[in-house]
């Protein structure tokens, strides 16, 4: 029974250092620090130093969808583009435990042309 114990206990030990935290805190300056589990502590922290919580690399790929500009990306791994506005993406990743990032395949925002009449106006 001990031996079994002995297992189970490197077993798991094992098994939790060997999985990568799905979300990353970048500053400025410093390489991203990826020990977060959790969309919204990663978020605090990054508030807190002035950064930004990223998907980690390694983990998640950044999505490149033309359908919506944001996408909630969740810690399991779960990416659900769509949201054409940020602050209903964040509000969702906030509720979910996830973090919200500009989809790769967004379209950059068009500058108005300055000799166009009523450009932007």
């Amino acid at each position: 029974m001990r031996k079994l114990a002995v297992v189970a206990i490197l077993f798991t030990s094992t098994s939790v250092s060997a999985m990568a935290a799905p979300f990353c805190l970048q500053i400025t300056g410093a390489a991203p620090m990826c020990m977060y589990a959790d969309g919204n502590q990663c978020q605090q922290d990054a508030n807190r130093q002035n950064g930004a919580c990223i998907p980690n690399p390694a983990e998640m790929k950044m999505p490149s969808s033309r359908i919506g500009e944001y996408c909630m990306m969740l810690p399991i791994g779960f990416t659900h583009c769509g949201y054409a506005d940020g602050n209903a993406c964040a509000r969702d990743a906030l509720e979910q435990h996830g973090i919200c990032a500009k989809s790769a395949g967004a379209i950059p925002p068009q500058v108005p042309d300055p000799f166009v009449p009523n450009a932007g106006r």
